[in-house]
């Protein structure tokens, strides 16, 4: 008796502790109102949430993000506009021009994947193009030395 009392103790606390888990995970993808077709990556998800968070009332045109935003996600200025770069895996339904009429630079392709700069005043667009399965950011890369 004294056995069953402990496993199903332990069944209990498992079960509590996967379910705070998993709704920690959820938190991120349910916390961002921008609709997409396609897979994001982590890293992406949360960008778009903090983004989404900045820009919130303000006219998309003439947002300008902050200086925290800018640095973890490495936003750059090109032509006074800013840009976020990444990566896309495309498929058969992928055409380079439903890019580029949103000034969406594709920059190289190899295969199926597509490096692209973004800029963010075209975000929104660009998450629900047809013919990408996925995207992820571009990651800071930072040297360390000894």
């Amino acid at each position: 008796m004294k056995y069953i009392s402990i496993l199903i103790l332990a069944v209990v606390v498992l079960s509590c502790s996967t379910a705070k888990k998993s709704t920690k995970n959820n938190k991120v993808a349910e916390a961002s109102s921008t609709e997409y077709k396609f897979d994001l990556s982590l890293q992406t998800k949360m960008f778009l949430q903090e983004y989404e968070n900045e820009k919130e009332g303000k006219n998309v045109e003439d947002f300008i993000p902050s200086q925290k935003l800018i640095d973890k996600y490495n936003i750059k200025v090109l032509d006074n506009i800013y840009t976020i770069s990444g990566f896309i895996k495309v498929n058969n339904e992928y055409a380079e021009d439903k890019l580029t009429q949103l000034n969406i630079n594709p920059a190289s392709k190899v295969d199926n994947i597509v490096t692209v700069i973004i800029p963010l005043d075209t975000i929104d667009k660009f998450l629900i193009i047809n013919g990408i399965d996925y995207f992820e950011i571009s990651e800071k890369v930072e040297l360390k030395t000894k």
